[in-house]
């Protein structure tokens, strides 16, 4: 999934909540529903991975695009309380040209009052050698000196506590574990999965529909598919309606179960092969 340009800290609330409530009404309920009808009425099992990674082949560019396009209506628009009403747009424009950016640094997400802890010009003072400047250089050029390896080691030892810590600092801004990811590897070996991408093309041109998966205009509940889906959300099982327009959301129920079924038909074949 795409970020999102969130202006945040561990100092400033920027209604952090406010957003994740926008992704949830704007785009992501709409899919949430869509897969709930999936498996209400066309047969998606969400324990099996073989689905899991049907979906992710069928959709995942199209949920990456929706993402992509709340992104750029939300960081447009004018956050209340910001001065001047900056958008975070705005307010990204404005970081960036007063802090700077680490472009390809893997520190580009941490705090900056972490980094500043941490990296920053502030720290014990460092002793002077006899002769040395402030900048660490000498007036003369005296005779050189050999430095011992253990002055480099202690170094190195000093950086690596140093990462060892700022990595511990900055987890304690992290108040959830870890979320698990359910297993989504490709059932096919590469050949065969050129074979079913070539073969799925060609049931799409063809406009065919397997029957038994409930897409059909003749298998439709009260011979009509419907726009409305119910999700229950909230503790208390609160049933929301979400509506889900037929011109947007059947087709990609046809392109599931062409999909299922050309899988499921290509995976009992080969294990028919295999024994």
């Amino acid at each position: 999934m795409h970020c999102l340009t969130v202006c945040c800290s561990s100092t400033r609330n920027v209604r952090i909540e406010r957003m994740w409530l926008e992704v949830g009404t704007q785009f992501a309920i709409y899919w949430r529903a869509f897969f709930t009808r999936l498996e209400r009425r066309h047969r998606l099992d969400p324990e099996n991975s073989r689905h899991l990674w049907l979906l992710h082949l069928l959709f995942l560019d199209e949920i990456n695009k929706s993402c992509a396009s709340f992104q750029k209506e939300w960081n447009r628009h004018p956050i209340s309380g910001a001065a001047h009403n900056q958008t975070p747009a705005d307010m990204r424009f404005l970081s960036d040209l007063t802090q700077g950016v680490l472009p390809g640094n893997d520190l580009n997400d941490v705090d900056p009052d972490l980094l500043t802890a941490h990296y920053g010009t502030e720290g014990p003072p460092r002793l002077r050698r006899s002769g040395q400047t402030g900048a660490g250089h000498y007036d003369e050029d005296p005779k050189e000196e050999t430095v011992p390896s253990s002055s480099s080691e202690s170094d190195q030892s000093a950086a690596s506590e140093s990462d060892s810590q700022l990595a511990q600092d900055q987890a304690r801004h992290v108040r959830h574990p870890p979320i698990p990811v359910p297993d989504s590897n490709c059932p096919f070996s590469d050949e065969e999965l050129e074979i079913f991408l070539e073969s799925l093309l060609e049931v799409r041109s063809q406009g065919f529909i397997p029957a038994g998966y409930g897409v059909g205009d003749n298998e439709w509940e009260d011979e009509d598919y419907g726009d409305i889906e119910t999700l229950r959300r909230g503790r208390g099982g609160r049933e929301d309606p979400v509506t889900l327009p037929f011109s947007i959301w059947w087709p990609r129920a046809v392109e599931w179960v062409q999909g299922l079924e050309l899988m499921s038909q290509m995976l009992i074949d080969t294990e028919n092969d295999d024994t």
